[in-house]
């Protein structure tokens, strides 16, 4: 699934992971979901989710965020669900 499905079916998790202050934090709640990231999809999916308001401090938009609006993350983010026998499915997301 791309970016704005993964967001639709998941908006608990979009809204929470904006709450996150760190990379341990966010760290946890994506295990909690099982979200599962890669090494390289990691930095990607926090600066994407935990932003606020997708930018910095000084509340210009991170690169991730321009890129997203451009369509770039659209086109490269991939989100797939298994179903591995456990309490809820695994999403393994990544940026191709």
């Amino acid at each position: 699934m791309d970016l704005q499905e993964f967001k639709s079916k998941n908006p608990e998790f979009v809204k929470k992971a904006r709450e996150c202050k760190d990379t341990f934090e966010f760290t946890k709640l994506a295990e909690a979901y099982g979200i599962k990231l890669g090494a390289d999809a990691f930095d990607k999916a926090y600066a994407l989710f935990c932003q606020p308001d997708g930018g910095n401090a000084n509340g210009e938009l991170s690169d991730e965020m321009l890129e997203n609006a451009a369509g770039g993350v659209s086109a490269t983010f991939n989100a797939e669900s298994f179903g591995f026998g456990g309490p809820k499915d695994t999403t393994i997301i990544s940026f191709n």
